[in-house]
């Protein structure tokens, strides 16, 4: 059993402890509502531009022999003389944090990306893994795994220029032949509390279900768009990526305050109660050393008496 002042030095930690975490979560939910802000005012822009691309693409011929969407599979002839079509390589982009202490974040994207490669991997030549942040970098250095880039320096504070880098790097892998494939696998914030797991298509585009979900713009009968529409789409697509990696970016950020603010605050919460615990268990080794000292009292008085 621990002495009085083990446990006195024990609280005091504990304390200290608790200070840490709750000015820690203090300084994650400033930075999460400006987080909030940033990817709230940034997600109509990026869903609105990806319609826009899904709308402008369906009214110009050239989008079909257009590489960003998609490059048709290699085919052959197998062993009796069928078509066989060759598999494709894909490049996993798992974006977490630089730091840890913000609970599952990083270990939700992780997990996801084992089920994937799973689920999936052997449907393509090579599962190749790139890394915005060092968590899952970290995570997978040492594994038997297909390791790609790791933009080390995108990490921290998200800006458009960090995004454009980021995005540049996947289409020169993409255009080069080096992956037919890009997916990112990120955390999409809802709230403070909740973040859930996306896989996303990047690269190629598919008219039918490209960026911008569920606000696709219809196609109305007549459409008439200057000075073209093969102009306007490239003039789209030279903006789309960067757009969409800026939102990805944006949204693990968010949820990376989100999912820190929940951690400390939980961890706050334990500390409270761990002092409780200890501080009730001090009070009883306390009151148990004060009734042993007063029982040798009593007991050397009696004796005394007894002796006289």
């Amino acid at each position: 059993m621990p002495s009085i002042k083990d446990l006195k030095k024990r609280i005091g930690t504990v304390k200290n402890t608790q200070q840490t975490t709750k000015a820690m979560k203090m300084v994650s939910a400033a930075k999460l509502r400006r987080a909030q802000e940033a990817i709230h005012s940034h997600r109509p822009y990026a869903r609105r531009i990806g319609a826009l691309i899904r709308l402008v693409s369906s009214l110009s011929e050239s989008s079909n022999g257009s590489l960003f969407f998609g490059k048709g599979a290699a085919t052959g002839t197998g062993t009796e003389g069928e078509t066989t079509v060759a598999k494709k390589r894909v490049l996993l982009v798992l974006v977490t944090s630089d730091r840890g202490l913000c609970g599952a974040f990083n270990g939700n994207v992780i997990k996801t990306a084992q089920r994937w490669m799973n689920e999936n991997g052997a449907n393509y030549e090579t599962v190749q893994l790139a890394f915005v942040g060092r968590k899952a970098y970290d995570f997978y250095k040492n594994k038997k795994v297909n390791l790609g880039p790791y933009y080390a320096e995108l990490g921290g504070k998200v800006d458009f220029t960090k995004a454009k880098k980021l995005a540049d790097g996947v289409i020169e892998l993409f255009v080069s032949g080096q992956v037919d494939e890009v997916k990112f696998i990120y955390n999409e914030f809802k709230n403070a509390v909740t973040q859930r797991v996306q896989v996303e298509d990047f690269l190629p585009l598919s008219p039918s279900s490209g960026q911008g979900g569920a606000d696709a713009i219809a196609v109305p009968p007549m459409y008439l768009v200057k000075p073209s529409p093969e102009e306007l789409l490239n003039q789209l697509m030279e903006k789309n990526f960067a757009i969409q990696a800026f939102r990805i970016m944006l949204e693990s950020q968010a949820g990376e305050h989100g999912a820190r603010m929940s951690a400390m605050e939980n961890a706050t919460k334990n500390a409270g109660e761990m002092i409780r615990k200890l501080t009730l268990q001090f009070n009883k080794q306390r009151q148990a050393g004060i009734t042993k000292e007063l029982l040798e009292i009593i007991s050397g008085s009696e004796s005394q008496k007894n002796s006289g």
